[in-house]
């Protein structure tokens, strides 16, 4: 049992560090909201592709050496 707690320990302090280093993805995209009524304005936001999110986790994990492991059970 003793190995299980050092173990995670290690896993905790390597994640520690990973998330230490995580930034957010550039807004690189835009999106536009149409109105449903003629009363409303369009609106307009910018936001990050969701495969420029899992490069940085990716990065950052894989230099503290944690794998991620999809889960393709659907």
């Amino acid at each position: 049992m003793h190995s299980a707690s050092e173990s995670i320990g290690t896993i905790a302090a390597a994640l520690a560090k990973a998330q230490a280093e995580l930034i957010n993805p550039e807004k690189s995209l835009l999106a536009t909201i149409r109105p449903v009524s003629p009363r409303e304005a369009e609106r307009t936001f910018r936001y990050a592709p969701l495969s420029g999110g899992l490069d940085i986790v990716r990065k950052s994990l894989g230099k503290h050496e944690i794998a991620i492991v999809p889960d393709d059970c659907d």
